[in-house]
C-alpha cells in the first residue's frame, strides 16, 4: 500500500521548483509565477543560472551526473517538482539510470509530495494504431526505450505520487520548418500522420495539472489534428513565403496516432491549437 502523503498548508503547496529550464521548462517557470506561483528553476551551467535570475526567477546550477551527488539546496524542498529535462544523447542507457536513481534519492530525501515528468509519445509503438494510455507502451526507439524506464523508475515510488505526461512532439515559435533545406533535412516519412503540440498548449496543460492536483495519473497530450509532413510542410511554405521543396514520393512509414481524449475530459482542457496547421494562419499566443 502507498504511504499516506499528508496535505500541504495552501501557502506551501503555491512551491514548485522547475529541474531543467530550457526550451519548455522556462517559459514554463515564467508562466507559472506569473499565475502566483513561487517558481524555483535549475540549470547547468553558471552562465544559465545568470540568466534565469536575470528573469527575477530564483535559479540554482544543478546537472544530473554519476559521479557527482545532487546538493541538497531550498531548491528541492518543495511540495511539487516539475521535472523536464529530456533524454541525454550520448549518454549510455546505464548511465542516465544511474542518474535518474540519484535523482530520485534526492527528491526521497526532500520530502517533494509530487512529481510531474515529462516524458514522450515515443514510448508507444509505431503499429498504426490509435495510442491511449490503455495502450501497453512498446518503445522501439532507444529515446523512448529510456523515458518509459524513467517513467517507471518515478511510478513505482510510495514517498510521492508521480503523474507522467507523454507529449508528441514538441512545435512553436523557432522549432518550426523555415526553409526548404530544413524541409529536406527531415523529408523522412512525410506521407504518415504527425503527433505534434505547441509549446504554448503545453505550458497551459502543465499548469491545469498542477491548479486541479491532477496527481497520479498518465495523460498523452497531442494537437487534435494529425496532418502528414508534407501537409505541415507545405503550410509552411506557404505562409513563409518560398517554395516548398520536391519531397519526393509518397512515404508512408509505421506510424500511430496518439490520443488526447483523456487529458481534455478529465481536465476539461480546449486546446489552443489543436489544428497544428492553424499555426501557420495565427500567431503564436505569448503565454504570458
Amino acid at each position: 500500500m502507498a504511504a499516506t502523503i499528508p496535505a500541504l498548508p495552501e501557502s506551501a503547496s503555491q512551491r514548485i521548483s522547475v529541474l531543467g529550464g530550457g526550451w519548455l521548462g522556462l517559459p514554463l517557470a515564467q508562466y507559472l509565477h506569473a499565475q502566483g506561483y513561487e517558481v524555483a528553476v535549475s540549470r547547468t551551467t553558471a552562465t544559465g543560472v545568470a540568466e534565469v535570475r536575470k528573469l527575477g526567477l530564483p535559479a540554482f546550477e544543478l546537472a544530473l551526473t554519476v559521479e557527482t551527488a545532487l546538493p541538497d539546496s531550498t531548491f528541492w524542498h518543495v511540495p511539487t517538482l516539475l521535472i523536464t529535462v529530456p533524454p541525454q544523447q550520448g549518454k549510455s542507457e546505464g548511465e542516465q539510470l544511474a542518474q535518474f536513481a540519484q535523482l530520485i534519492e534526492r527528491i526521497r530525501a526532500s520530502g517533494v509530495q509530487q512529481v510531474l515528468y515529462i516524458s514522450s509519445t515515443s514510448v508507444y509503438a509505431d503499429d498504426e494504431q490509435l495510442a491511449t494510455e490503455e495502450s501497453m507502451p512498446a518503445p522501439t526507439k532507444p529515446g523512448g526505450i529510456i523515458v518509459r524506464q524513467l517513467e517507471q523508475l518515478l511510478q513505482q515510488e510510495a514517498t510521492f505520487r508521480t503523474t507522467v505526461l507523454r507529449f508528441g512532439g514538441l512545435i512553436g515559435y523557432d522549432r518550426l520548418p523555415d526553409s526548404a533545406a530544413a524541409m529536406q533535412r527531415r523529408s523522412r516519412a512525410v506521407d504518415s500522420p504527425m503527433n505534434v503540440i505547441h509549446r504554448d498548449d503545453c505550458v497551459r496543460i502543465i499548469h491545469e495539472i498542477v491548479r486541479q492536483q491532477a496527481w497520479g495519473e498518465v495523460f498523452n497530450a497531442c494537437a487534435d489534428a494529425h496532418p502528414t509532413r508534407r501537409e505541415y510542410y507545405a503550410a509552411a511554405a506557404r505562409a513563409r513565403g518560398f517554395a516548398l521543396p520536391n519531397l519526393g514520393p509518397v512515404q508512408l512509414q509505421p506510424y500511430k496516432v496518439v490520443s488526447s481524449e483523456k487529458l481534455k475530459a478529465q481536465l476539461k482542457y480546449k486546446f489552443f491549437f489543436p489544428r497544428p496547421l492553424s499555426i501557420f494562419e495565427q500567431p503564436a499566443r505569448d503565454v504570458l
